[in-house]
Protein backbone atom coordinates (compact mmCIF):
# COMPACT_ATOMS: atom_id res chain seq x y z
CA UNK A 1 0.00 0.00 0.00
CA UNK A 2 1.63 3.40 -0.76
CA UNK A 3 0.88 6.87 0.63
CA UNK A 4 -1.58 8.02 -2.52
CA UNK A 5 -3.98 4.87 -1.63
CA UNK A 6 -3.72 5.36 2.31
CA UNK A 7 -4.99 8.77 2.01
CA UNK A 8 -7.18 8.27 -0.14
CA UNK A 9 -8.71 5.56 1.64
CA UNK A 10 -8.84 8.01 5.14
CA UNK A 11 -10.85 10.16 3.21
CA UNK A 12 -13.13 8.19 1.58
CA UNK A 13 -14.27 6.77 5.52
CA UNK A 14 -13.71 9.69 7.40
CA UNK A 15 -14.80 12.71 5.05
CA UNK A 16 -17.33 10.80 2.26
CA UNK A 17 -18.56 8.45 5.14
CA UNK A 18 -17.82 5.01 3.13
CA UNK A 19 -17.94 1.74 4.87
CA UNK A 20 -14.70 -0.27 4.83
CA UNK A 21 -16.54 -2.45 2.48
CA UNK A 22 -17.46 -0.23 0.15
CA UNK A 23 -14.18 1.33 0.03
CA UNK A 24 -12.88 -2.21 -1.04
CA UNK A 25 -15.35 -2.57 -3.39
CA UNK A 26 -14.47 1.02 -4.94
CA UNK A 27 -10.51 0.50 -4.84
CA UNK A 28 -10.70 -3.20 -5.79
CA UNK A 29 -8.27 -4.19 -3.05
CA UNK A 30 -8.63 -6.35 0.13
CA UNK A 31 -10.55 -5.00 3.01
CA UNK A 32 -7.92 -5.57 5.44
CA UNK A 33 -5.66 -3.61 3.31
CA UNK A 34 -8.79 -0.67 4.69
CA UNK A 35 -8.78 -2.23 8.05
CA UNK A 36 -4.87 -1.47 8.26
CA UNK A 37 -5.35 1.74 6.42
CA UNK A 38 -7.52 3.05 8.90
CA UNK A 39 -5.53 2.06 12.11
CA UNK A 40 -2.63 4.11 11.23
CA UNK A 41 -2.73 7.97 11.67
CA UNK A 42 0.25 8.57 9.81
CA UNK A 43 2.04 7.05 7.12
CA UNK A 44 5.33 4.82 7.94
CA UNK A 45 7.86 7.12 6.89
CA UNK A 46 10.35 4.46 7.80
CA UNK A 47 9.25 2.84 4.78
CA UNK A 48 10.79 5.20 2.28
CA UNK A 49 14.00 3.68 2.18
CA UNK A 50 12.76 0.49 1.26
CA UNK A 51 14.07 -1.65 -0.92
CA UNK A 52 13.73 -0.80 -4.87
CA UNK A 53 10.94 -1.44 -7.08
CA UNK A 54 11.30 -3.74 -9.55
CA UNK A 55 9.34 -0.97 -11.71
CA UNK A 56 11.54 1.40 -11.05
CA UNK A 57 13.14 1.93 -14.12
CA UNK A 58 10.48 0.98 -16.12
CA UNK A 59 8.12 4.27 -14.87
CA UNK A 60 8.75 6.71 -17.48
CA UNK A 61 7.95 4.13 -19.91
CA UNK A 62 4.34 3.12 -18.17
CA UNK A 63 3.98 6.56 -17.76
CA UNK A 64 4.39 7.89 -21.31
CA UNK A 65 2.17 4.76 -22.54
CA UNK A 66 -0.59 5.94 -20.26
CA UNK A 67 0.28 9.90 -21.69
CA UNK A 68 -0.35 8.35 -25.08
CA UNK A 69 -2.92 5.83 -24.38
CA UNK A 70 -4.56 6.85 -20.83
CA UNK A 71 -7.12 3.67 -21.40
CA UNK A 72 -4.36 0.89 -22.12
CA UNK A 73 -5.26 -1.85 -19.32
CA UNK A 74 -2.96 -3.24 -17.22
CA UNK A 75 -2.12 -6.30 -19.08
CA UNK A 76 -1.13 -4.53 -22.04
CA UNK A 77 0.99 -2.15 -20.48
CA UNK A 78 2.68 -5.37 -18.96
CA UNK A 79 2.93 -6.88 -22.64
CA UNK A 80 4.94 -3.59 -23.33
CA UNK A 81 6.83 -3.47 -20.73
CA UNK A 82 8.12 -7.11 -20.98
CA UNK A 83 9.89 -6.02 -24.29
CA UNK A 84 12.17 -4.08 -22.93
CA UNK A 85 13.12 -6.09 -19.83
CA UNK A 86 10.53 -5.95 -16.83
CA UNK A 87 11.09 -9.13 -14.87
CA UNK A 88 7.73 -8.30 -12.62
CA UNK A 89 4.69 -9.87 -12.46
CA UNK A 90 1.08 -7.69 -13.27
CA UNK A 91 0.25 -7.25 -9.27
CA UNK A 92 3.24 -5.19 -8.45
CA UNK A 93 1.70 -3.39 -11.69
CA UNK A 94 -1.60 -3.55 -10.91
CA UNK A 95 -0.67 -1.06 -7.35
CA UNK A 96 1.59 1.49 -9.17
CA UNK A 97 -1.73 1.92 -11.62
CA UNK A 98 -4.40 2.09 -9.39
CA UNK A 99 -3.82 5.58 -7.79
CA UNK A 100 -3.12 7.12 -11.12
CA UNK A 101 -6.38 5.89 -12.09
CA UNK A 102 -8.64 6.89 -8.52
CA UNK A 103 -11.84 8.72 -9.65
CA UNK A 104 -11.39 12.11 -9.61
CA UNK A 105 -14.26 14.90 -9.24
CA UNK A 106 -12.89 17.18 -11.88
CA UNK A 107 -15.72 18.39 -13.16
CA UNK A 108 -16.57 22.08 -12.37
CA UNK A 109 -19.81 23.31 -10.54
CA UNK A 110 -21.28 26.54 -10.88
CA UNK A 111 -22.63 26.08 -7.52
CA UNK A 112 -20.67 24.21 -4.50
CA UNK A 113 -21.71 23.14 -1.17
CA UNK A 114 -20.31 24.44 1.95
CA UNK A 115 -17.02 23.12 3.30
CA UNK A 116 -17.00 21.40 -0.32
CA UNK A 117 -13.90 22.68 -1.54
CA UNK A 118 -11.38 25.40 -1.17
CA UNK A 119 -8.63 27.06 -3.75
CA UNK A 120 -5.31 27.83 -3.48
CA UNK A 121 -2.73 29.19 -5.05
CA UNK A 122 0.07 31.62 -4.76
CA UNK A 123 0.77 35.28 -6.07
CA UNK A 124 4.26 37.23 -6.47
CA UNK A 125 4.19 40.23 -4.75
CA UNK A 126 7.70 41.08 -6.04
CA UNK A 127 10.13 43.12 -3.14
CA UNK A 128 9.13 43.64 0.29
CA UNK A 129 11.71 45.64 1.83
CA UNK A 130 14.75 43.87 1.03
CA UNK A 131 13.31 40.40 0.63
CA UNK A 132 11.12 39.07 -2.44
CA UNK A 133 7.90 38.07 -1.25
CA UNK A 134 5.18 35.68 -2.29
CA UNK A 135 1.26 35.84 -1.31
CA UNK A 136 -0.46 32.89 -0.09
CA UNK A 137 -4.37 32.65 -1.00
CA UNK A 138 -6.65 30.04 0.38
CA UNK A 139 -10.13 30.92 -0.61
CA UNK A 140 -13.52 28.60 0.74
CA UNK A 141 -15.19 28.12 -2.66
CA UNK A 142 -18.89 28.49 -1.16
CA UNK A 143 -18.58 31.62 1.43
CA UNK A 144 -15.93 33.25 -0.74
CA UNK A 145 -14.08 33.67 2.51
CA UNK A 146 -10.67 34.48 1.89
CA UNK A 147 -7.30 33.87 4.04
CA UNK A 148 -3.57 35.43 2.49
CA UNK A 149 -0.36 35.40 4.58
CA UNK A 150 3.22 36.37 2.59
CA UNK A 151 6.19 34.59 3.02
CA UNK A 152 9.62 34.93 1.64
CA UNK A 153 9.87 31.73 -0.66
CA UNK A 154 7.49 29.36 -1.78
CA UNK A 155 8.95 26.37 -0.36
CA UNK A 156 7.10 23.17 0.63
CA UNK A 157 7.58 24.16 4.33
CA UNK A 158 6.18 27.59 3.51
CA UNK A 159 3.28 26.23 1.26
CA UNK A 160 2.35 24.31 4.46
CA UNK A 161 2.51 26.86 7.41
CA UNK A 162 0.07 28.56 5.24
CA UNK A 163 -2.49 25.57 4.65
CA UNK A 164 -1.98 24.82 8.42
CA UNK A 165 -2.78 28.99 9.51
CA UNK A 166 -5.57 28.75 7.18
CA UNK A 167 -7.52 25.97 9.17
CA UNK A 168 -6.82 27.10 12.19
CA UNK A 169 -8.33 30.76 11.02
CA UNK A 170 -11.10 28.84 9.24
CA UNK A 171 -11.05 26.48 12.72
CA UNK A 172 -11.46 24.00 10.33
CA UNK A 173 -10.72 22.25 7.46
CA UNK A 174 -13.03 21.84 3.76
CA UNK A 175 -13.20 17.95 2.13
CA UNK A 176 -11.11 19.32 -0.93
CA UNK A 177 -8.78 21.88 -1.67
CA UNK A 178 -7.83 22.56 -5.57
CA UNK A 179 -4.80 23.46 -7.19
CA UNK A 180 -2.67 24.13 -10.26
CA UNK A 181 0.41 21.74 -10.86
CA UNK A 182 2.27 23.74 -8.05
CA UNK A 183 5.99 22.35 -7.56
CA UNK A 184 5.50 21.63 -3.79
CA UNK A 185 1.72 19.78 -4.70
CA UNK A 186 2.99 17.77 -8.06
CA UNK A 187 6.23 16.05 -8.51
CA UNK A 188 5.25 14.74 -12.30
CA UNK A 189 2.58 15.02 -14.44
CA UNK A 190 1.75 13.19 -17.83
CA UNK A 191 -1.65 14.26 -19.04
CA UNK A 192 -4.16 13.40 -16.40
CA UNK A 193 -2.16 10.97 -14.34
CA UNK A 194 -0.42 12.86 -11.62
CA UNK A 195 2.65 11.81 -9.07
CA UNK A 196 2.36 13.72 -6.27
CA UNK A 197 4.33 15.23 -3.60
CA UNK A 198 5.00 12.75 -0.62
CA UNK A 199 5.49 15.06 2.25
CA UNK A 200 2.39 16.75 0.89
CA UNK A 201 0.60 13.60 0.85
CA UNK A 202 1.08 13.04 4.26
CA UNK A 203 0.27 16.84 5.42
CA UNK A 204 -3.43 16.09 3.53
CA UNK A 205 -3.80 12.90 4.67
CA UNK A 206 -2.86 13.98 8.11
CA UNK A 207 -6.14 16.62 7.88
CA UNK A 208 -8.02 14.42 5.82
CA UNK A 209 -8.88 16.94 2.98
CA UNK A 210 -8.52 15.51 -0.90
CA UNK A 211 -6.57 17.32 -2.70
CA UNK A 212 -7.33 17.76 -6.76
CA UNK A 213 -5.66 19.29 -9.39
CA UNK A 214 -7.00 21.30 -12.18
CA UNK A 215 -6.37 20.33 -16.23
CA UNK A 216 -3.71 21.76 -18.03
CA UNK A 217 -4.20 25.14 -18.85
CA UNK A 218 -7.37 25.60 -17.12
CA UNK A 219 -7.21 28.51 -15.05
CA UNK A 220 -10.69 28.70 -15.14
CA UNK A 221 -11.12 25.49 -12.93
CA UNK A 222 -9.68 27.53 -9.71
CA UNK A 223 -11.64 30.89 -10.97
CA UNK A 224 -12.20 31.69 -7.27
CA UNK A 225 -8.65 32.06 -6.28
CA UNK A 226 -7.61 33.98 -9.49
CA UNK A 227 -10.48 36.62 -9.04
CA UNK A 228 -8.97 36.19 -4.85
CA UNK A 229 -5.01 36.92 -6.39
CA UNK A 230 -6.52 40.08 -8.60
CA UNK A 231 -8.47 41.55 -5.62
CA UNK A 232 -4.90 41.27 -3.13
CA UNK A 233 -3.19 43.01 -5.62
CA UNK A 234 -5.91 45.75 -6.17
CA UNK A 235 -7.39 46.12 -3.62
CA UNK A 236 -4.82 45.59 -0.72
CA UNK A 237 -1.12 45.92 -2.31
CA UNK A 238 -2.47 48.99 -4.78
CA UNK A 239 -0.50 52.17 -3.22
CA UNK A 240 0.68 50.95 0.11
CA UNK A 241 4.43 50.94 1.45
CA UNK A 242 5.57 48.21 3.61
CA UNK A 243 8.66 48.50 6.18
CA UNK A 244 8.69 44.90 6.04
CA UNK A 245 7.71 41.42 5.85
CA UNK A 246 6.14 41.42 9.04
CA UNK A 247 4.77 44.98 8.34
CA UNK A 248 2.85 43.99 5.38
CA UNK A 249 1.23 40.76 7.41
CA UNK A 250 0.20 42.72 10.45
CA UNK A 251 -1.40 45.18 7.74
CA UNK A 252 -3.15 41.88 5.85
CA UNK A 253 -4.50 40.55 8.86
CA UNK A 254 -6.47 44.13 9.49
CA UNK A 255 -7.14 44.31 5.63
CA UNK A 256 -8.62 40.63 5.11
CA UNK A 257 -10.68 41.01 8.83
CA UNK A 258 -12.00 44.63 8.26
CA UNK A 259 -12.24 44.85 4.63
CA UNK A 260 -11.76 41.79 2.53
CA UNK A 261 -14.55 39.42 4.51
CA UNK A 262 -16.53 41.60 5.86
CA UNK A 263 -17.43 43.74 2.39
CA UNK A 264 -20.74 42.94 0.42
CA UNK A 265 -19.53 40.33 -2.30
CA UNK A 266 -20.09 41.14 -6.11
CA UNK A 267 -21.94 37.92 -6.75
CA UNK A 268 -23.48 36.79 -3.52
CA UNK A 269 -24.65 40.24 -2.44
CA UNK A 270 -24.10 38.77 0.93
CA UNK A 271 -20.92 39.15 3.25
CA UNK A 272 -18.52 36.65 3.05
CA UNK A 273 -18.04 36.45 6.80
CA UNK A 274 -22.14 35.82 7.84
CA UNK A 275 -22.54 33.50 4.93
CA UNK A 276 -19.27 31.68 6.03
CA UNK A 277 -20.76 31.45 10.35
CA UNK A 278 -24.01 30.73 9.10
CA UNK A 279 -23.63 28.02 6.72
CA UNK A 280 -20.14 26.40 6.27
CA UNK A 281 -18.18 26.72 9.77
CA UNK A 282 -20.08 24.07 11.39
CA UNK A 283 -19.59 21.85 9.08
CA UNK A 284 -15.83 22.22 8.33
CA UNK A 285 -13.56 18.46 8.89
CA UNK A 286 -12.67 19.58 12.17
CA UNK A 287 -8.86 20.26 13.21
CA UNK A 288 -6.88 17.10 14.36
CA UNK A 289 -5.73 16.94 17.65
CA UNK A 290 -2.12 17.37 17.11
CA UNK A 291 -0.76 19.88 14.69
CA UNK A 292 1.36 18.78 12.20
CA UNK A 293 5.12 19.96 11.69
CA UNK A 294 6.01 21.92 8.75
CA UNK A 295 9.24 22.57 9.48
CA UNK A 296 12.15 21.79 7.00
CA UNK A 297 13.98 18.80 9.04
CA UNK A 298 17.56 17.60 8.52
CA UNK A 299 20.79 16.01 10.02
CA UNK A 300 23.54 18.43 10.65
CA UNK A 301 26.99 18.27 11.75
CA UNK A 302 28.49 20.44 14.49
CA UNK A 303 32.24 21.82 13.32
CA UNK A 304 34.96 22.69 16.39
CA UNK A 305 34.00 25.73 16.65
CA UNK A 306 30.20 24.88 17.48
CA UNK A 307 28.43 26.13 14.43
CA UNK A 308 26.23 24.20 12.44
CA UNK A 309 25.37 25.45 8.79
CA UNK A 310 22.12 25.77 7.06
CA UNK A 311 21.16 27.56 3.95
CA UNK A 312 24.45 28.49 3.45
CA UNK A 313 24.70 30.35 6.39
CA UNK A 314 26.07 28.83 9.54
CA UNK A 315 24.65 28.95 13.33
CA UNK A 316 26.17 28.88 16.56
CA UNK A 317 25.02 26.00 19.16
CA UNK A 318 26.66 25.75 23.33
CA UNK A 319 30.59 24.77 22.76
CA UNK A 320 29.57 21.68 24.46
CA UNK A 321 28.15 19.83 21.48
CA UNK A 322 31.13 20.76 19.37
CA UNK A 323 31.67 17.80 16.92
CA UNK A 324 28.09 16.53 17.28
CA UNK A 325 25.71 15.22 15.67
CA UNK A 326 22.40 17.33 15.70
CA UNK A 327 19.01 17.91 13.88
CA UNK A 328 17.87 21.01 12.72
CA UNK A 329 14.45 21.93 12.46
CA UNK A 330 13.63 25.11 10.36
CA UNK A 331 10.72 27.65 9.11
CA UNK A 332 10.44 31.39 8.09
CA UNK A 333 11.41 32.92 11.16
CA UNK A 334 13.23 30.52 13.17
CA UNK A 335 16.26 28.17 13.18
CA UNK A 336 16.05 25.60 16.18
CA UNK A 337 19.07 23.03 17.07
CA UNK A 338 18.06 19.82 18.86
CA UNK A 339 20.05 17.33 20.39
CA UNK A 340 17.93 14.12 20.35
CA UNK A 341 14.50 15.41 21.77
CA UNK A 342 16.66 18.29 23.68
CA UNK A 343 16.05 22.09 22.25
CA UNK A 344 19.92 23.54 23.18
CA UNK A 345 19.88 26.46 20.79
CA UNK A 346 17.44 28.72 18.62
CA UNK A 347 18.28 31.79 16.12
CA UNK A 348 15.94 33.79 13.98
CA UNK A 349 16.52 32.63 10.40
CA UNK A 350 18.63 34.87 8.27
CA UNK A 351 17.62 34.75 4.77
CA UNK A 352 20.29 36.38 3.54
CA UNK A 353 23.58 34.12 2.23
CA UNK A 354 27.07 33.49 4.00
CA UNK A 355 26.03 34.86 7.15
CA UNK A 356 27.11 34.40 10.30
CA UNK A 357 24.73 33.57 13.56
CA UNK A 358 25.99 33.60 16.98
CA UNK A 359 24.58 33.65 20.41
CA UNK A 360 27.29 35.17 22.47
CA UNK A 361 26.20 32.88 25.15
CA UNK A 362 27.54 30.08 23.11
CA UNK A 363 30.76 31.76 21.67
CA UNK A 364 31.74 33.14 25.83
CA UNK A 365 33.00 29.19 26.47
CA UNK A 366 34.80 28.76 23.02
CA UNK A 367 38.07 27.40 23.23
CA UNK A 368 41.21 28.43 21.49
CA UNK A 369 41.89 26.28 17.87
CA UNK A 370 45.60 25.25 19.09
CA UNK A 371 46.11 22.89 20.50
CA UNK A 372 42.47 21.19 19.55
CA UNK A 373 43.24 17.21 20.05
CA UNK A 374 44.17 18.35 23.55
CA UNK A 375 41.51 20.40 24.18
CA UNK A 376 38.89 17.98 23.61
CA UNK A 377 40.88 15.27 25.29
CA UNK A 378 40.86 17.02 28.27
CA UNK A 379 37.35 18.04 27.55
CA UNK A 380 35.96 14.78 27.42
CA UNK A 381 38.06 13.26 30.03
CA UNK A 382 36.55 15.20 32.50
CA UNK A 383 32.85 14.53 30.79
CA UNK A 384 33.45 11.11 31.00
CA UNK A 385 33.12 11.36 34.86
CA UNK A 386 29.63 11.51 35.08
CA UNK A 387 26.91 14.08 34.76
CA UNK A 388 27.96 16.16 37.79
CA UNK A 389 30.93 17.01 35.47
CA UNK A 390 28.69 17.41 32.76
CA UNK A 391 26.84 20.42 34.44
CA UNK A 392 29.91 22.25 35.82
CA UNK A 393 31.80 21.98 32.45
CA UNK A 394 28.96 23.74 30.70
CA UNK A 395 28.22 26.02 34.10
CA UNK A 396 32.02 27.04 33.80
CA UNK A 397 31.80 28.00 30.17
CA UNK A 398 29.48 30.96 31.14
CA UNK A 399 32.14 32.38 33.62
CA UNK A 400 35.22 34.76 32.69
CA UNK A 401 37.43 31.92 33.65
CA UNK A 402 40.39 30.67 30.72
CA UNK A 403 38.35 27.36 29.66
CA UNK A 404 41.80 25.87 28.49
CA UNK A 405 43.58 26.58 31.52
CA UNK A 406 40.80 24.95 34.14
CA UNK A 407 40.56 21.81 32.20
CA UNK A 408 44.03 21.27 32.25
CA UNK A 409 44.30 21.96 36.61
CA UNK A 410 40.96 20.18 36.84
CA UNK A 411 42.72 17.26 34.68
CA UNK A 412 45.55 17.52 37.30
CA UNK A 413 43.21 17.05 40.05
CA UNK A 414 41.18 13.98 39.25
CA UNK A 415 44.97 12.69 38.94
CA UNK A 416 46.05 13.98 42.39
CA UNK A 417 42.28 13.41 44.37
CA UNK A 418 40.75 10.81 42.38
CA UNK A 419 37.29 10.85 40.37
CA UNK A 420 35.74 10.10 43.27
CA UNK A 421 36.54 12.95 45.18
CA UNK A 422 36.82 15.57 42.73
CA UNK A 423 32.85 14.87 41.46
CA UNK A 424 31.71 15.29 44.83
CA UNK A 425 33.34 18.70 45.47
CA UNK A 426 31.95 19.27 41.36
CA UNK A 427 28.31 18.64 43.41
CA UNK A 428 29.01 21.28 46.14
CA UNK A 429 30.77 23.48 44.15
CA UNK A 430 27.69 23.75 41.50
CA UNK A 431 24.77 24.21 44.76
CA UNK A 432 26.85 27.32 45.81
CA UNK A 433 28.01 28.65 42.35
CA UNK A 434 31.54 28.59 43.32
CA UNK A 435 33.74 27.30 39.67
CA UNK A 436 37.39 27.23 39.08
CA UNK A 437 40.40 24.37 40.00
CA UNK A 438 40.65 26.49 43.09
CA UNK A 439 37.16 26.46 45.12
CA UNK A 440 37.39 22.25 44.12
CA UNK A 441 40.92 21.68 45.51
CA UNK A 442 39.62 23.82 48.45
CA UNK A 443 36.59 21.17 48.65
CA UNK A 444 38.17 18.42 48.70
CA UNK A 445 40.32 19.34 51.09
CA UNK A 446 37.90 20.38 53.38
CA UNK A 447 35.85 16.97 53.31
CA UNK A 448 38.94 15.47 53.70
CA UNK A 449 39.52 17.21 57.29
CA UNK A 450 36.46 16.54 57.78
CA UNK A 451 36.42 12.76 57.63
CA UNK A 452 39.80 12.92 59.72
CA UNK A 453 38.56 14.79 62.79
CA UNK A 454 36.63 13.49 65.24
CA UNK A 455 32.84 15.39 65.22
CA UNK A 456 32.41 16.40 69.02
CA UNK A 457 29.32 16.33 70.40
CA UNK A 458 27.54 19.89 69.47
CA UNK A 459 29.80 20.60 66.77
CA UNK A 460 28.59 22.80 63.91
CA UNK A 461 27.08 21.56 60.76
CA UNK A 462 29.25 19.90 58.45
CA UNK A 463 27.88 22.06 55.37
CA UNK A 464 29.81 23.95 53.50
CA UNK A 465 29.79 27.67 53.56
CA UNK A 466 30.65 29.23 50.13
CA UNK A 467 32.15 32.25 51.43
CA UNK A 468 34.29 30.40 53.46
CA UNK A 469 35.51 28.45 50.34
CA UNK A 470 35.89 31.60 48.55
CA UNK A 471 37.82 33.64 51.19
CA UNK A 472 39.78 30.63 53.51
CA UNK A 473 43.53 30.44 53.18
CA UNK A 474 44.55 26.47 52.67
CA UNK A 475 47.63 25.07 52.91
CA UNK A 476 49.20 24.12 49.72
CA UNK A 477 49.85 20.62 49.33
CA UNK A 478 52.94 19.99 46.87
CA UNK A 479 50.78 22.55 44.05
CA UNK A 480 53.66 21.01 41.37
CA UNK A 481 52.23 17.69 40.88
CA UNK A 482 49.20 19.20 39.30
CA UNK A 483 50.76 22.68 38.56
CA UNK A 484 52.72 20.77 35.63
CA UNK A 485 49.34 20.35 33.94
CA UNK A 486 49.15 23.69 33.50
CA UNK A 487 52.62 24.66 32.52
CA UNK A 488 53.14 21.63 29.86
CA UNK A 489 53.60 22.59 26.69
CA UNK A 490 50.41 22.97 25.19
CA UNK A 491 50.17 25.99 27.15
CA UNK A 492 52.24 27.57 25.75
CA UNK A 493 49.95 27.66 22.64
CA UNK A 494 47.20 29.30 24.82
CA UNK A 495 46.91 33.08 23.92
CA UNK A 496 48.33 35.21 26.44
CA UNK A 497 45.68 37.83 26.61
CA UNK A 498 43.02 35.19 27.38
Amino acid sequence: MNIETWGYIRHLFFVEQYSKKAIARKLNIDPKTVRRALKKETFQRENQGARPSKLDEFREKINGLLQSYPGMSAVRIHEEIRKTGYPGGISILRSYLRPLRLEKKTFLHIQTFPAEEAQVDWASTGRIGDRMSYCFLMVLSFSKMLYIEFFPDQRLESFLAGHLHAFQYFQGIPKKIRYDSLKSVVLTRFGSNIQFNRRFLDFAAHHLFNPSVCNVRSPHEKGRVENAVRYVKNNFLAGRTFSSLTDCNQQAVLWRDEKANVRIHGTMKARPMDIFREKEQAVLIPLPKTDYDTRSVCSVKCSSQGLVRFDTNRYSVPFTHAAMTLTLKADDQFVSIYDKEQLIAQHGRSHLKHQVIEDPRHVKGCLPKKPQGAIFKHRDSLLAIGESAKQYFEAMTKTELNITNQLKKIIGLIDLFGKTEVSAAMEQAIKHHAFGCEYLQNIILANRRKRAETKPPGAPSSKINPEMIRSTWVEERNPEIYDQYANSKEHDHEDPNT
